[in-house]
């Protein structure tokens, strides 16, 4: 028997991995159950130095302590009940125990040094923010094996927490924004050289018009590209700690305890991928505008300079 403890870190954790999970779960429960049903039946008939056992069931169960964000509780040892939730109620659940155990007894005719009571265990803790496994293996045999293997290949293969969505969140935030107020800030900084007064001052510097278009470029794109932006990295940034006091409190992001933490797909993270799919479509849309945004800001710059030259 050897024990064996998994904290998730770092890690994005689709719901789609931990529903893969559970059915795997339930499908050797059942499979083992099986087993000891059909020797059951084999062996009833036997004198008990007879009887052959490869899963004498002792309590073997799955079982799901599932918590809501409405302060309900709901204890499941129905696996089909538990899925029917978790597929329906997905955005409500605050956090899931789930304890698996396999009690058996192995008996063979000739007492051999393998006979005897084993239990077997898998219990994982998950909420949002991590997700701890706890394993209780036996080495004499492999009945826990498959499933554990899974979690772990779950785990080794998801997605990192600490990508570049976030790592290139400000240079992500000011492509959108700028890509967004561009074009509005051209067009209303053109349109006030109708102004007699303001056209005056705009053409007797040559640099002032693009500098007022950049201006107002960074201004709409903080107002207008940030409501869309921001609202996508709300709950997949990192917390901020208090580093300091410079002319004010001063804080950064908490990347430390960002990077012991992780993304479990539940409750309110559940659109988090979805966010982070999103944010990097907007990026790759919005960048391939600022070329000709700047081509036209240039251009829009040499016509203001040529009626300043009339």
């Amino acid at each position: 028997m050897y024990n064996d403890t998994i904290k998730v870190a770092n890690k994005i954790i689709k719901s789609e991995d931990l529903y893969e999970i559970f059915c795997k779960m339930n499908e050797e429960l059942n499979k083992y159950l099986k087993i000891f049903k059909s020797e059951q039946l084999r062996n009833q008939s036997l004198d008990y130095s007879y009887k052959v056992w490869t899963f004498n069931d002792s309590g073997s169960k799955l079982k799901f302590l599932v918590d809501f964000y409405d302060d309900t509780q709901i204890d499941f040892d129905n696996f089909n009940n538990f899925i029917s939730i978790f597929n329906s109620r997905l955005e409500e659940i605050k956090s899931i125990d789930v304890y698996y155990v396999l009690s058996y007894e192995v008996k063979n005719p000739n007492n051999t040094s393998n006979d005897g009571y084993r239990s077997q265990r898998i219990h994982v803790w998950i909420r949002e923010e991590k997700m701890d496994i706890e394993a209780s293996i036996s080495s004499e045999d492999d009945k826990m094996n498959e499933v554990y293997e899974l979690i772990k290949n779950k785990i080794l293969n998801s997605q990192v927490k600490y990508d570049k969505v976030i790592k290139d969140k400000s240079k992500i935030s000011l492509i959108v924004n700028s890509a967004i107020g561009f074009m509005p800030s051209i067009i209303i900084v053109s349109l006030l050289l109708l102004v007699p007064t303001v056209r005056k001052v705009l053409v007797d510097s040559y640099v002032l018009y693009p500098i007022c278009v950049m201006f107002l470029t960074l201004l709409l794109g903080g107002v207008i590209g940030s409501s869309k932006i921001d609202s996508l990295y709300r709950n997949i940034v990192p917390e901020k700690k208090y580093v300091g006091y410079k002319d004010g409190p001063v804080y950064k992001d908490d990347i430390d305890k960002y990077l012991e933490t992780s993304e479990i797909l539940i409750g309110n993270n559940t659109n988090n991928l979805k966010n982070r799919e999103d944010i990097v479509e907007l990026y790759n849309k919005y960048k391939k505008y600022l070329p000709y945004e700047l081509l036209t800001l240039l251009i829009a710059s040499i016509v203001v300079i040529c009626l300043g030259l009339l």
